[in-house]
C-alpha cells in the first residue's frame, strides 16, 4: 500500500480508501477536529479529457457538499500512465477537516433524509406503474418489491448507526452509503424503464 504525509498534520493517506486520524490543533492542545481524505480517480480519454474533467470537478464538489465540509486542506492531482509514457487518468486526493462534534449526526440526517427521498420516489414509481397494464404492472411490482427491500436494509443500517460510535461506527457509514447507492441505483433504473413505456 503507498503512503504519503501531509508535513503539518502528520496524517497519513492511503490512496483510493478515505482514511482518517484525531488530531490535536495547532496551539490548543485538544482533539476538535477530523483531518480526512477522500481519493477520486477519473480515466481520459483523447478528446474527451475536458468533460472528463469537469465531471470529476463536479463528483468531488457534490462530495463536499453532501457532507457539510466547511475546510478543504488540500486537493492534489496526479496522473496515472500506460506502458507507453501516455497519461490514462487521474488521480484526486482531497484533504479536510470535519468537525468532531455534528459529524456523525450530520450524516445520520443526511442518510435519513435521502431515504426519505428515495421513498416518495419509489411511491411515484408505484403510481404510475399501477396506470400500466396487467403485465407490466406486474413486472414493476416485483421491482418495487425489491427496492422497499433495500430501503429497508438501508433504514436498518441507519438505525445500527445510531446505536454505535467509533470504528464500528465508521464500518456502519460505509455499509449505509453502499445500501443507499444500492437502493439509488435501483430507482434510478426503475424511472429510465418507466419513462421508455
Amino acid at each position: 500500500m503507498h503512503f504519503a504525509f501531509l508535513a503539518d498534520y502528520g496524517v497519513a493517506l492511503k490512496y483510493g480508501i478515505e482514511t482518517q486520524e484525531s488530531l490535536p490543533r495547532p496551539g490548543k492542545g485538544e482533539t476538535s477536529a477530523m483531518i480526512k481524505v477522500k481519493s477520486f480517480t477519473s480515466q481520459l480519454k483523447i478528446f474527451r479529457a475536458h468533460r472528463e474533467l469537469d465531471e470529476l470537478d463536479k463528483v468531488v464538489s457534490d462530495f463536499i457538499a453532501s457532507r457539510g465540509i466547511r475546510k478543504v486542506i488540500s486537493i492534489s492531482d496526479s496522473s496515472t500512465t500506460g506502458n507507453s509514457g501516455e497519461t490514462i487518468g487521474l488521480i484526486r486526493v482531497l484533504a479536510y477537516e470535519e468537525p468532531v462534534g455534528g459529524s456523525k449526526e450530520h450524516f445520520q440526517e443526511q442518510i435519513e433524509s435521502t431515504l426519505n427521498e428515495w421513498g416518495e420516489e419509489i411511491e411515484k414509481i408505484r403510481k404510475k406503474a399501477d396506470k400500466l397494464g396487467a403485465d407490466a404492472r406486474g413486472k414493476y411490482r416485483e421491482q418495487i418489491e425489491d427496492l422497499r427491500d433495500k430501503q429497508e436494509t438501508a433504514r436498518k443500517k441507519l438505525e445500527d448507526m445510531k446505536r454505535t460510535s467509533g470504528e464500528a461506527w465508521e464500518d456502519l457509514r460505509t455499509g449505509a452509503e453502499a445500501a443507499i447507492d444500492e437502493l439509488k441505483k435501483g430507482v434510478e433504473g426503475a424511472v429510465a424503464k418507466l419513462k421508455k413505456n
